[in-house]
C-alpha cells in the first residue's frame, strides 16, 4: 500500500508541472491550468498498474486464485448437494423418511446411553492352548475353579452393569451377548446372559477348534483371541466392548503343561490311543489271517487253547509279530511322560516306522481297543508299556513290553515276560500305591469322556 501511495504522489507532482492545455511549459507558473479529467485518468491507470504489479508475485496470485476457486466451488457444490437433497425429498415417502430419521437419531442416543452403562474386561485368557486337548477343555477343567471359585476355562470375559439403582433415572438389567474366536483356529463361540444393575458377571465362551488347522501345526504358532460384547436391545446388537489378546497354539503332538488340579491328568494320554485311525481295518484284516481259521477272536477261546487267557495271549502275540514285521524301531527317550513332551500319534508311528516307548504303547493299545480288548496304559518312572484284561471284566491283567517290537531277535513271549517282570518290580516297590507308577484303564478313560484325537 505504501508503494501505491508514493506512486500516486509522484504522479501528481509530475503532471501538475507539465500539463498545460496548450502544451506550453508551465514551470514559470504563469497561465498554467490543470486538466482534472486527464489527471484522474492518469491516477486510475497508475493505481491499477501498481495493484496488478503487486499481484503478479506468485504467492499472491496463488492465494487469490485459491480463495476465489474454493469459494466458488464450495458454493456450487453446496448448491448441488442442496438441490439433490431437495429432489430426493420430493420423491420420498415422508412417513418412511420420518421413521428412518427418528430411528437413526433415537438409536444413536439410546446406543450411547447403553454403552455408558455397560463395560467389559478379560477376566482370564489362557496363554497356551494345547492342540491335543483343545476341544476337550470343558471336560478337562470340569469342576476345577480359580481362587474366587470361578470355573476355569481357556477364556473368561467379565461384564459389568454400571447403572446405579440409587439414581432416579431408569436402571434395569441388561441382556448381553459375548462372542469370541481365534482367527484361523476356531468357530465363533457365543454366550448370552443378563447382568443386573451395579453387578458383574463372568461369561465363558466355549470354542470348537478346527481339527485340520490344529493337525497342520508342526510348531507353536502365535494367534489372537478376538472378543466382542453386545447389548441386546430392541432387536439391535449394540457393541460396547471390543478387545484382542495374544495366545499361543501348541501342536496336537504336545503333551503340554496344564494347571494343577486337573482331574485324572494321566488319563489324557488317552487322546493318543486312536482305534479309529485309517490303518486299523487293514491291520485287523492282516491280523485275522495270521490266526487259527483266519478268525480274530477277542475274549473267546480258540479250539487249540485251554483258556480264554491263552487265546488272548495268542492274539496279542500276533499283533506283536505283525508290527515287528513292519520294521518299527524303538527310539530311546528318557523323559517319557514329562511336561511338554512331543508324542506322535499311532498313524505317524506306523508311517515313520519308529517311536519312543509311549508311542509304541499308544499304537499297540490302539490296535487292542479297535479289536475289542480292554487295554491299559502302564506308566512307570521314565517308561511305559501296555496291559490288558485277560478276560472281559476280569481284574487280572496281562502285559507286554512294546519297545521290544524294534528288536528283531525278541519274541512276543520275551516281550510279555519282560513286561510282567517290570510290573512285579513296581508292585513290590509300592509305586502303584504311592502314585509313582500308574495303571490307566482305557475303558474308564472313554467312559469319563476323553475321546481319541483321530488325525
Amino acid at each position: 500500500m505504501k508503494k501505491i501511495l508514493i506512486g500516486i504522489m509522484a504522479a501528481s507532482l509530475f503532471f501538475c508541472a507539465c500539463s498545460g492545455e496548450n502544451g506550453t511549459d508551465g514551470r514559470d507558473g504563469k497561465d498554467a491550468e490543470i486538466n482534472i479529467d486527464s489527471l484522474a485518468n492518469v491516477l486510475r491507470d497508475e493505481i491499477t498498474g501498481s495493484l496488478w504489479d503487486s499481484l503478479y508475485a506468485k504467492p499472491y496470485i496463488d492465494s487469490v486464485y485459491n480463495t476465489l476457486f474454493d469459494n466458488t466451488f464450495a458454493s456450487k457444490w453446496m448448491d448441488s448437494v442442496r438441490n439433490a437433497l431437495l429432489d430426493s425429498l420430493k420423491e420420498s415417502d415422508y412417513d418412511s423418511l420420518y421413521t428412518k430419521l427418528y430411528d437413526s437419531v433415537y438409536n444413536d442416543i439410546y446406543s450411547q446411553n447403553i454403552i455408558r452403562s455397560l463395560d467389559g474386561f478379560i477376566y482370564h485368557a489362557k496363554e497356551n492352548i494345547n492342540g491335543a486337548f483343545a476341544n476337550q477343555y470343558p471336560l478337562m477343567y470340569k469342576g476345577f475353579t480359580d481362587e474366587e471359585g470361578t470355573e476355569y476355562v481357556p477364556l473368561s470375559v467379565a461384564i459389568r452393569n454400571l447403572c446405579q439403582t440409587s439414581v432416579k433415572t431408569p436402571c434395569n438389567y441388561k441382556k448381553i451377548m459375548v462372542q469370541a474366536w481365534i482367527p484361523g483356529f476356531t468357530d465363533t463361540a457365543s454366550v448370552t446372559s443378563a447382568v443386573n444393575p451395579n453387578a458383574t458377571i463372568k461369561t465363558n465362551p466355549k470354542f470348537t477348534f478346527n481339527r485340520d488347522a490344529l493337525a497342520k501345526l508342526t510348531n507353536a504358532e502365535k494367534a489372537q483371541y478376538e472378543i466382542r460384547a453386545y447389548a441386546l436391545e430392541n432387536d439391535h446388537q449394540i457393541l460396547f466392548f471390543s478387545s484382542s489378546t495374544p495366545v499361543t497354539i501348541q501342536p496336537m503332538q504336545l503333551f503340554g503343561s496344564e494347571y494343577k488340579g486337573v482331574k485324572n491328568f494321566s488319563w489324557w494320554y488317552g487322546v493318543w490311543i486312536t482305534p479309529n485311525m485309517d490303518s486299523i481295518p487293514k491291520i485287523l484284516t492282516e491280523l485275522a489271517r495270521s490266526l487259527p481259521d483266519t478268525t480274530l477272536k477277542v475274549y473267546q477261546k480258540y479250539s487249540a487253547d485251554t483258556s480264554i487267557e491263552q487265546s488272548s495271549r495268542r492274539v496279542v502275540s500276533a499283533i506283536f509279530d505283525l508290527l515287528q514285521k513292519r520294521g518299527i524301531k524303538y527310539v530311546q527317550n528318557e523323559s517319557i511322560g514329562s511336561v511338554g513332551q512331543k508324542i506322535q500319534y499311532p498313524i505317524e508311528t506306523l508311517r515313520e516306522k519308529e517311536g519312543i516307548c509311549i508311542e509304541t504303547s499308544t499304537l499297540f493299545a490302539s490296535i487292542l481297543e479297535a479289536a475289542g480288548f480292554q487295554p491299559f496304559l502302564v506308566l512307570v518312572p521314565n517308561h511305559s508299556f501296555v496291559g490288558w484284561r485277560i478276560n472281559k471284566k476280569s481284574d487280572t491283567l496281562d502285559f507286554i513290553e512294546t519297545t521290544l517290537i524294534g528288536n528283531a531277535r525278541a519274541t512276543a513271549a520275551d516281550a510279555i515276560n519282560s513286561a510282567i517282570k517290570r510290573y512285579s518290580e513296581e508292585v513290590k516297590a509300592g509305586n502303584f500305591t504311592s502314585g509313582a507308577s500308574e495303571l490307566i484303564d482305557i475303558e474308564a478313560v472313554r467312559k469319563f469322556g476323553i475321546l481319541p484325537n483321530d488325525i
